[in-house]
């Protein structure tokens, strides 16, 4: 350790406070029973980073993560190198008064660790005898609010609408088990407007999920959306030195019905393995499950509450018998499938940054794009899905996969040049647009206007009396169909096949955002529909997408390699099979790739062609070469 000047002067400079933590405090550690120098591992310096990083974090975590711990640790480093211009007034809040009262002792009980010199020339001297080393550092201390010389203040709260009812510039807010706190709202309301006047102020929420509640869960729910200013961090219990000793990962063999198992290499006697977490994602992502002594211990302390235990170790929210889709299924997505996307994310559209992107197009494959819109005003919001039809995982199985998703507020003619923009960067994809309600047939229209040709055109027996005007606008002959999906009386079958697709990790879903939406998408009265607060935007928008896929592209599928097989036959048969394939199909069996796009055939995108040309004439978009001047 170099001399004082410079130690303070990196403890200092190291805003997330690491360094001075790992180099001037202690902790008890419960495992050792004793007092240990205060070492943080990964995760944890994690979280500290983004405290220093972000003016508002909220963390998920398992039971006895340390984050408490770390919140107030961060807390002592601000209050020990915080400018004397401007003091920290620090507010810890949770559900009883005695647990904040036990942030702000536990933040008192490092504060008491700072080396005095630290403190300045009026509360240190290298003459030990000098008075200066004994002189209070404290102006006032007791279990509800503590005052140091400085100017730093902290106090502790209950959670009621008034928690911080008499506190001026809070200039940091930890919320402690939030999930818990009653009143969460009201409580979190008047401890922002607390800090309205502070610039930089910091938030802090920690807390275990417990159920889906109005505080911690909708702030979390939001911040994955990134509909607010929380940056998250989670804490997953085999990322703890503590408690991943002896890790194993295990996964069922369905061809055996037997256990695979796969050990993390030990370092030491103690059972200690090396911290991996690029490994420990890439077992998750393949269906491995962890498991530690500590683990099976901490599980059977539960009695195997199997929800106790998804909610205090397994991060889950899920506290409802009542989700359309089994909890299990909705981890399974998450940890298999989800890729959290972050400002250094390489695929984006810098114009909008409600667009989350996952893959790029791939030269040959088909992709069907899908669009639930909505006037944009109060929490309606407007989803686009992009699902790659033809793509293969890993180890080579087939599947159908999530690579782009919107949900923002954008009106219809914006959705319609936006869906153009990508349906097309996706190599023309199929584009199905929900036209219940007027917002869909809006979009259709810009869509026709911008000659995007390959949309999805229903059952003219589908449309109902609301589309009859829209109809009637494009349609061409009395057998013609209408343009966009009408989901009436289909919503049912709909939802069935997109869970079913999720049962069967048929279809793989990368968005947190849909994951977020499942944990809150409940039967309410027999039907499946999102919890008061929540949304089912994206979930309704890939239901849309997977029936469509399901019962028209594949179905359009299966009919042409019907056809394929009859044209064959002809051509082993009769030598002429050429002459008589062009007579019976008309050019409409592409012989090459079955899976070329577009999905339909010549004679339909003539039909269609004409069809917009006319919808054009309509709307005066361009001319018609075949139409004469005098005409």
């Amino acid at each position: 350790m170099g001399n004082k000047q410079t130690e303070y002067a990196k403890c200092y400079k190291d805003k997330s406070r690491v360094y001075f933590i790992e180099n001037f405090l202690h902790t008890f550690n419960a495992m050792e029973r004793k007092e240990v120098p205060f070492k943080l591992f990964p995760r944890q310096k994690a979280f500290m980073s983004s405290c220093a990083e972000y003016n508002n974090t909220i963390v998920r975590k398992h039971r006895q993560s340390g984050v408490t711990t770390l919140s107030a640790a961060f807390a002592c480093g601000q209050c020990v190198f915080t400018s004397k211009k401007s003091p920290e007034t620090i507010l810890c809040i949770a559900n009883k008064l005695e647990q904040a009262q036990e942030l702000a002792s536990m933040i008192m009980y490092f504060i008491d660790q700072v080396p005095r010199w630290m403190w300045g020339g009026d509360y240190y001297s290298p003459d030990p005898s000098n008075p200066n080393n004994v002189k209070s550092i404290y102006k006032k201390k007791n279990k509800g609010f503590i005052e140091l010389f400085n100017g730093c203040k902290i106090y502790a709260r209950a959670s009621s609408p008034h928690a911080a009812r008499g506190i001026p510039a809070v200039t940091i807010l930890i919320l402690d088990e939030a999930a818990f706190i009653k009143d969460g709202p009201a409580t979190f309301t008047s401890a922002i407007a607390a800090q309205s006047t502070v610039v930089n102020s910091k938030c802090i929420m920690i807390s275990t999920p417990h159920g889906k509640d109005q505080l911690y869960y909708k702030t979390y729910y939001n911040a994955i959306r990134g509909e607010n200013n929380f940056h998250v961090v989670e804490f997953k219990w085999y990322q703890d030195p503590r408690y991943n000793r002896n890790l194993k990962w295990y996964r069922l063999v369905e061809e055996t019905g037997e256990y695979e198992w796969d050990n993390d290499p030990v370092i030491d006697k103690l059972g200690n393995i090396r911290y991996n977490d690029e490994r420990w994602s890439k077992l998750i992502k393949d269906g491995w499950t962890p498991t530690s002594p500590w683990f099976v211990d901490t599980c059977q302390s539960m009695n195997n509450d199997e929800q106790l235990i998804a909610q205090e170790i397994l991060l889950s929210f899920l506290g409802s018998s009542d989700n359309v889709v089994q909890p299990e299924v909705i981890q399974a997505q998450e940890s298999a499938n989800v890729i959290k996307i972050d400002d250094s994310w390489p695929l984006k559209d810098p114009l909008i940054k409600e667009t989350w992107i996952w893959k790029d197009p791939v030269p040959g494959h088909r992709y069907i794009c899908a669009c639930d819109p909505t006037s944009g005003s109060g929490e309606d919001r407007t989803s686009i899905e992009i699902l790659d039809v033809d793509a293969i995982d890993e180890n080579g199985i087939p599947c159908v996969e999530q690579v782009l998703e919107y949900n923002g507020k954008m009106t219809s003619d914006e959705i319609g040049g936006m869906i153009y923009e990508y349906a097309r960067s996706y190599n023309n994809a199929l584009v199905v647009v929900e036209c219940i309600g007027g917002y869909g047939d809006a979009t259709v229209l810009t869509l026709q206007s911008m000659r995007y040709e390959n949309l999805y055109y229903d059952k003219p027996q589908l449309k109902t009396y609301t589309a009859l005007t829209t109809y009637n606008k494009f349609k061409a002959n009395d057998d013609d169909d209408l343009p966009g999906f009408r989901s009436n009386g289909l919503r049912i079958p709909m939802i069935n096949t997109f869970v079913t697709m999720l049962k069967d990790n048929t279809l793989r879903i990368h968005s947190m955002r849909v994951i977020a939406e499942l944990e809150t998408w409940v039967f309410k009265n027999g039907r499946p529909d999102h919890m008061d607060g929540s949304h089912d935007d994206n979930l309704l928008c890939l239901s849309l997408a997977t029936f469509v896929m399901q019962y028209y592209m594949l179905t359009m599928d299966r009919g042409r390699t019907k056809d394929l097989s009859i044209v064959r036959s002809w051509r082993v048969n009769n030598a002429n099979t050429q002459t008589l394939a062009s007579d019976r199909h008309g050019n409409t069996i592409n012989m090459s790739d079955s899976k070329k796009m577009p999905f339909y055939s010549r004679t339909q995108i003539m039909k269609k062609r004409e069809r917009r040309i006319s919808a054009m004439l309509m709307l005066g978009g361009f001319r018609n070469p075949s139409v004469t001047a005098t005409s």
